[in-house]
């Protein structure tokens, strides 16, 4: 049974032998084999799962440089609006205290140094 088995998967795989090899002749060379039809048809199905597996790859790659580029942009922008926030709240602030008459050096430098923080980061 395991004979008959492994004789059908041969078969399936090889081309019909012909008279030649039969009377005892060399085996196919791998190119002959190619050119056969049998092997002419496993070559393409071999290429064509290649080139399928090939875009795959490319299209996850490209799926995960958008999704790398989507998330970048957020962060951006979630940057840049918590630089604007903290900027207006230090004006505001300023502002408000010197309204008041209540700014000092001390509160004065601290609103300094948050906005030139802010002011000094890149954003790009």
């Amino acid at each position: 049974m395991a004979d008959e088995i492994k004789q059908t998967e041969a078969n399936e795989l090889l081309p019909p032998a012909t008279e030649e090899e039969q009377a005892g002749e060399s085996p196919l060379t791998f190119l002959e084999y190619l050119d056969s039809e049998r092997g002419h048809e496993i070559a393409k199905s071999v290429l064509g799962l290649w080139k399928e597996l090939q875009q795959a790859t490319l299209g996850s790659k490209s799926d995960e440089t958008k999704e790398q580029l989507r998330r970048q942009h957020e962060a951006w922008r979630l940057g840049v609006t918590l630089q604007t926030a903290l900027g207006a709240v230090v004006i505001i602030t300023a502002g408000l205290l010197a309204w008041h008459s209540k700014m000092d050096a001390t509160i004065a430098g601290f609103l300094g140094v948050a906005l030139g923080y802010v002011l000094g980061r890149r954003t790009e």
